[in-house]
């Protein structure tokens, strides 16, 4: 049911996000924190994501920002603890800690809720002086405003694991179960989704998703997906931001055109008016407990119907059963339903 092949964009493309890479790094690149570990079927491993990008707070302090996952080990990170670039995972079978790795030390974090709502999952790391640049790799300078994710935006984003990739936000105000491991499994509401085979992958959590504009805006932060990598889940950029009390780091000023972009889409009709997507999401919202109750049902979002300009209610599946199928309304109060087969949602 994905709307299209990740693609990387034309022209040279750098991907060596998973080495050691000369200080200041570039963001969109591996890294995580020194104590990510865990245990396995009586094994230790250990795990990283993305830096994704620089914001800063209110005194000009910067910061690397990352998902609560790839930064704070999942609620479990106190401040002070270093930040490295690469992640362990990249430093073979013993993840060996190296502190000469480290850019960063962890500020705060968003907790993650296992019982409850969640919005965001975001962190942000102090930066060592010197150590980290505020460009994206293969991306370069971005904006310091940011703009709104809506239905038929063109985006992209450059991650620890599948390097720079472009695709098309499919679907808005998603509200759904991601399994954290462990048996943990959290419910986010009011994310985006990116329907597009390989947009994401596991370790691209934290990348940050901007524009495609010559001066990007933040989207978006990345940080789940679907077990087969058909959909890519983040928290919208306001969010994220609001939530930690950070503002993105700019290097340049976006052209006065891009404004325009979202008027462009809807007019092409391969976009969805925010009045048009909150009107549906108001009748997905009436529903939900109905819709969450057909078999295998793991998440809701709204996208585009089969004609153009209009709305969706999209209910995400771990399999496409005929009992899935059958419990399934074909509509809701005049908006279609419809069915997605995705293994289920898995942070990244």
């Amino acid at each position: 049911m994905a709307v299209g092949a990740a693609s990387m964009p034309a022209g040279a493309v750098t991907c060596d996000q998973q080495t050691t890479l000369p200080r200041p790094i570039p963001l969109g690149v591996s890294g995580g924190n020194i104590n990510a570990f865990g245990k396995m079927n009586h094994q230790e491993f250990c795990f990283g994501g993305t830096l994704g990008s620089l914001v800063q707070d209110s005194s000009d302090n910067q910061y690397i920002l990352s998902n609560n996952h790839v930064l704070a080990d999942i609620n479990k990170a106190t401040p002070g603890q270093l930040i490295v670039q690469p992640a362990l995972a990249e430093n073979g079978i013993n993840c060996q800690k190296m502190p000469g790795d480290a850019v960063a030390t962890f500020t705060r974090t968003v907790k993650v809720k296992f019982s409850g709502k969640n919005t965001i999952d975001a962190a942000i790391a102090a930066v060592d002086p010197g150590d980290v640049s505020s460009e994206i790799l293969n991306i370069g300078g971005i904006a310091s405003s940011v703009a709104t994710p809506t239905v038929g935006l063109a985006v992209q984003k450059m991650g620890r694991t599948t390097c720079l990739t472009t695709g098309t936000i499919s679907s808005v105000s998603g509200r759904f179960k991601i399994n954290y491991g462990g048996g943990k499994v959290a419910k986010f509401i009011d994310q985006i989704v990116i329907n597009t085979d390989d947009f994401g992958g596991p370790g691209d959590s934290g990348s940050l998703i901007v524009t495609q504009d010559a001066c990007p805006q933040a989207v978006a932060l990345l940080f789940a997906g679907s077990a087969n990598q058909s959909q890519t889940l983040a928290n919208p950029i306001s969010d994220v931001l609001s939530g930690l009390g950070v503002s993105m780091v700019g290097s340049c000023t976006p052209a006065a055109a891009s404004a325009t972009a979202q008027s462009d889409l809807l007019a092409g009709n391969v976009g969805l008016s925010k009045e048009v997507a909150d009107s549906a999401a108001a009748v997905r919202d009436r529903h939900e407990d109905q819709l969450m109750k057909i078999p295998g049902a793991v998440g809701t979002a709204i996208g585009m119907s089969d004609q153009a300009g209009k709305p969706a209610i999209e209910v995400y599946v771990t399999k496409m059963t005929p009992q899935a199928q059958a419990a399934a309304p074909k509509e809701v109060e005049g908006v279609p339903v419809k069915l997605i087969e995705n293994g289920g949602f898995v942070a990244y």
